[in-house]
């Protein structure tokens, strides 16, 4: 019987584990539309409005520049910002939060990458 509740016991760890790593992805959808759709678009494509105030603002994916940066480097970017075009995040998003939203941009990324 021991061993029947410590299976038990650990199936529904595994399965709390499952649902919270699930619902980290969920909030990195969330925070990129609360946080980066103004500038960003809302599926990585800037807005004109964003395009025509920042030239260098271009569409995840389309340079392949952010394909190939690791969830850590887009983690850093978010911490730092990139000089006057982007602030930085660092007061505003706890690390859990930027690592959720940089996995989430690394996907819009790869969905919109040059073939």
């Amino acid at each position: 019987m021991r061993y029947v509740l410590t299976g038990t016991a650990a199936a529904l760890l595994l399965a709390g584990v499952a649902h919270q790593a699930l619902a980290q992805e969920a909030d990195g959808q969330a925070v990129y539309r609360e946080e980066c759709k103004l500038c960003h678009g809302l599926n990585g494509v800037p807005p004109a409005r964003a395009r025509e105030q920042y030239k260098k603002l271009k569409a995840l994916g389309d340079s392949g520049f952010v394909v190939k940066l690791s969830v850590d480097s887009i983690v850093t970017v978010l911490k730092k910002g990139i000089d006057k075009d982007m602030k930085s995040f660092k007061d505003k998003l706890t690390d859990p939060e930027m690592r959720a939203v940089a996995k989430y941009i690394k996907e819009l990324a790869e969905k919109r990458k040059p073939a």
